[in-house]
């Protein structure tokens, strides 16, 4: 049975939700089949987007594996094969993005279950509206130091106009003083400074995410082992789009059991 079904609103008839899902991640091993209360993780992203399809999206599952295609097709999700050549889950998206008649594309990874749709659809929202922007992300505010010193947390600098500066796994902005006390046991009085935590979502334009993939690795990205800096060293905008509602994908084996706890009585 398919689980989707579009509405006759069509809020959303221009984008296409793209979730790449690669089947040998090294930190956690066969991560898109993993079981999450009781389904493959894949299908609980799939599902936690069904509100955007039934205002008009469509929604496509980027794979490199038919174990994959297959979890998807018994769970009414549709899902493509792409090259096993591609290196990234965005060369992924590009890939299926040019199969489907939509102009805009929201990359959500195959690991992030509990992304607020309330997010998405502001994210969505901001994008569309800012002509300017070449491609959009989520951006939450924290002061827990300890995340931001947490490698697989990325930070975000954020102008004050809105777009971003730069993108890190390092605690950006360093704040001295801060880390310093922290190191020593001390607490924070007043809390300690702002961070932008990024959420590995973005919105694209299809004509844009093609010429992203044309750019090819940058010396930042490759450094950072992070996409967005290829953007920001070619000059682009990229619009942060604040959100309270701040999530973690699962990348290790310990966000998987956090993960699983939330579905337990």
């Amino acid at each position: 049975m398919m689980i989707y079904q579009h509405s006759e609103s069509h809020v959303y008839h221009d984008w296409l939700i793209a979730i790449p899902a690669r089947l040998g991640s090294e930190r956690l091993p066969r991560k898109p089949l993993v079981d999450l209360g009781g389904l493959p993780l894949i299908v609980r992203v799939a599902q936690n987007l069904a509100s955007l399809v039934s205002q008009g999206a469509a929604l496509v599952v980027a794979t490199d594996a038919i174990e994959v295609m297959d979890v998807c097709a018994q769970h009414g999700i549709e899902a493509r094969i792409t090259a096993a050549e591609h290196q990234s889950g965005t060369d992924r998206c590009a890939e299926v993005g040019r199969a489907f008649d939509r102009t805009h594309i929201l990359n959500v990874q195959g690991d992030e279950p509990f992304v607020a749709v309330a997010a998405l659809e502001s994210l969505m929202q901001a994008f569309a509206a800012r002509p300017d922007a070449d491609m959009a992300t989520l951006v939450s505010a924290t002061n827990d130091l300890r995340l931001a010193s947490d490698p697989n947390a990325v930070k975000a600098v954020r102008a004050r106009d809105g777009y971003a500066l730069y993108f890190s796994r390092a605690p950006v902005p360093y704040d001295r003083t801060a880390q310093s006390l922290l190191a020593q046991g001390q607490a924070l009085t007043p809390p300690g400074p702002q961070f932008w935590h990024h959420m590995g979502v973005y919105a694209y334009r299809l004509s844009r995410l093609e010429d992203f993939v044309r750019l090819g690795p940058s010396p930042l990205e490759e450094i950072e082992k992070l996409e967005q800096l290829r953007a920001l060293e070619a000059g682009w905008r990229i619009w942060l789009e604040p959100t309270a509602q701040s999530h973690r994908g699962i990348d290790t084996p310990s966000d998987l059991e956090a993960a699983r706890a939330r579905f337990r009585p």
